[in-house]
């Protein structure tokens, strides 16, 4: 064995320390040690502690889209007769809202209508594109023919496409076809704002299209169409979203609003045109390549000459049927 001289010893110490018998590069190497495990510890109560949150927000996001999935098939489960008493029960209602989700309006004013003259029920969508086609081809006429008291116009304001945007924008505003109605006395005003938000260059896309619009956007169509600032200000909000949910309920049970042909027979499509009570097939006006001028006028029994001509009635009257164009070949 090699004895070690104090030479070598003396080296030795002086390249190492020393205290109390434990070398320094030991209590270095135990001092990481003990901050890894310490450190590996912390990672896992921190995993463990987002593990519980993931786990939590995931049970709430399954028991909302559960409830959601659960009110949305009860409300398809419910009868016709059924979905009407809902309608019925709804607590805020628009001022002038009919029984069946309408608002009716002519030249005498909301919740009046013209003498002699025939009824037109209009149940559209803010998002719907064939609704806007019918705004954009009718409005001028509509409001010609309200003003000199030749029909009266019940809208049906409906929400069938609020889950193709964002933000809800059929409900905010439908809301505002609502509220405008309930504190605006003057009809023409939701006619023209009606025509403003089913124009080309305002109505939104649909699903990946669609670009959120926000209430400010709708309260300037609203401030367009004559609606005084403050009342286009509260028009936007959602007072009236359950009885625009309850109208929509009832609305797709009623039979007589489905088409009666072609590749969407037996369901209901917007928009849907009703005069005195009997719908136009808007399918077999479209197929044999007429307007919806031309056949509102058709059915109403009134010229083109006599649009917004005071004392030239429709033909059909109050409570006449319409002359609807014939849609299919007779055999």
């Amino acid at each position: 064995m090699a004895r070690h001289t104090r030479n070598s010893y003396s080296s030795t110490a002086a390249n190492t320390s020393w205290y109390g018998g434990v070398d320094a590069g030991d209590l270095l190497l135990q001092a990481r040690r003990a901050q890894e495990v310490k450190e590996r510890k912390q990672r896992r109560i921190i995993g463990f502690i987002a593990f519980v949150i993931v786990v939590i927000f995931i049970a709430v996001i399954g028991l909302v889209s559960y409830r959601s999935i659960a009110k949305r098939n009860a409300a398809q489960n419910i009868t016709e007769d059924q979905a009407y008493a809902t309608l019925q029960d709804v607590k805020v209602k628009p001022k002038f809202a009919n029984d069946k989700g309408g608002i009716l309006f002519s030249n005498a004013g909301y919740g009046k209508k013209a003498a002699n003259a025939p009824t037109l029920e209009i149940y559209t969508d803010p998002m719907c594109p064939g609704c806007a086609v019918l705004h954009q081809q009718m409005d001028a006429t509509f409001r010609a023919m309200l003003d000199a008291g030749q029909i009266n116009l019940e809208i049906h304001p409906v929400t069938f496409l609020d889950n193709m945007s964002t933000d809800h924008y059929s409900s905010r505003a439908d809301n505002g076809v609502a509220y405008i109605s309930s504190n605006d006395p003057n009809p023409d005003h939701l006619v023209d704002f009606l025509t403003n938000i089913h124009s080309d260059s305002f109505q939104p896309e649909e699903a990946a299209n669609y670009k959120p619009v926000s209430n400010d956007q709708l309260q300037q169509q609203a401030i367009a169409s004559g609606v005084p600032a403050d009342i286009a200000a509260k028009a936007f909000g959602s007072e009236y979203e359950p009885w625009l949910s309850a109208a929509a309920q009832y609305t797709l049970r009623r039979p007589e609003l489905k088409d009666i042909d072609g590749q969407f027979k037996g369901k209901l499509t917007t928009p849907v045109v009703v005069i005195n009570g009997k719908m136009l097939d808007i399918s077999g006006i479209s197929d044999i390549g007429l307007t919806y001028k031309v056949a509102i006028l058709q059915s109403i029994g009134l010229s083109n000459e006599d649009i917004g001509r005071a004392g030239a009635q429709p033909a059909i009257g109050s409570k006449g049927n319409p002359t609807f164009p014939k849609t299919q070949p007779t055999a």
